[in-house]
C-alpha cells in the first residue's frame, strides 16, 4: 500500500523547550540559545523519522494508495459466514451497501481531522473528490479511529477510488516521557559533539523501540 506524506503546516511550538534542554545540558549562559534551539527541531525531527510518529503538533496531507484486490481464480470456502455487524450497523441501508475500508494514517497521533478526498484515477476532473463526513440522513461516512496505533481512517460508504488524500493535524499533546528524555540525550550528544560523530546505537535503539511499523 504506497504512502506518501508532507507538511503542509510546519511546526510552530517544539515538544521541548530551550529551558528545559539547556537544564538538561547544564548550560547557564545565554550565547548559544540559538544553536541549543536549532538541535531541537533537528532531534525532533531525527525522532519522527525514526518513529513515524508527529512529535509536535504540524498539519499534514498524506496519500494513501489501496492495494488492488487480487485477481485470478477463487480458492478456499465461498460460502463463509456473513459479517453480519456490517450490515447491522445501519439498518435500513441496501445489502452491502455500508462497506468498510480502513486506512492506516500516517504520522499520527491525530489530533484533528480535516478533510478526506478521493480520487478513481489520476486523470480525474476535478483531480479530487472530497467525501462528506456525514451522508444525506446524518450517517457518519467515515470515522477515525485514535485508539489503534497507528490511527485508522474507517470509510463506511461505498467510494469509487483508488487514492485517497487526507488531510489532519497530527502531533502529541505531550510527549511520552521515554521519547522525551532521549530527545534530550540525543540533543545532548549533538551539543557535545559538532564534528559530525554518529548518533549512539543506544538513543536509535530506545528510539526504534517505540517505531510505527504497519504503514
Amino acid at each position: 500500500m504506497p504512502v506518501s506524506y508532507t507538511v503542509t503546516v510546519p511546526v510552530q511550538t517544539e515538544p521541548i523547550t530551550v529551558s528545559d534542554a539547556k537544564a538538561w545540558l547544564r548550560v547557564d549562559f545565554g550565547d548559544e540559545d540559538t544553536l541549543i534551539a536549532g538541535l531541537i527541531s533537528d532531534a525532533r525531527r531525527y525522532a519522527e523519522n525514526i518513529l513515524h510518529r508527529s512529535l509536535a503538533t504540524q498539519t499534514i496531507q498524506a496519500i494513501i494508495e489501496p492495494d488492488p484486490v487480487a485477481a485470478g481464480p477463487l480458492s478456499g470456502p465461498v460460502d463463509a459466514p456473513m459479517d453480519s455487524w456490517r450490515l447491522a450497523e445501519r439498518p435500513g441501508v441496501p445489502l452491502f451497501g455500508n462497506a468498510l475500508i480502513s486506512l492506516r494514517i500516517p504520522m499520527g497521533p491525530v489530533q484533528s481531522f480535516t478533510t478526506l478526498e478521493y480520487q478513481l484515477t489520476r486523470q480525474d476532473n476535478p483531480e479530487w473528490t472530497a467525501l462528506a463526513a456525514t451522508d444525506s440522513n446524518g450517517n457518519a461516512n467515515y470515522r477515525i479511529d485514535t485508539v489503534a496505533d497507528p490511527n485508522r481512517l474507517n470509510i463506511f460508504t461505498i467510494v469509487a477510488a483508488t487514492r485517497y488524500r487526507l488531510t489532519y493535524v497530527a502531533g502529541f499533546t505531550a510527549l511520552p516521557f521515554d521519547i522525551r528524555n532521549n530527545i534530550k540525550a540525543l540533543i545532548g550528544h549533538w551539543y557535545q559533539n559538532r564534528e559530525g560523530q554518529d548518533v549512539p546505537e543506544n538513543i536509535d535503539l530506545k528510539f526504534a523501540g517505540k517505531r510505527v511499523f504497519s504503514l
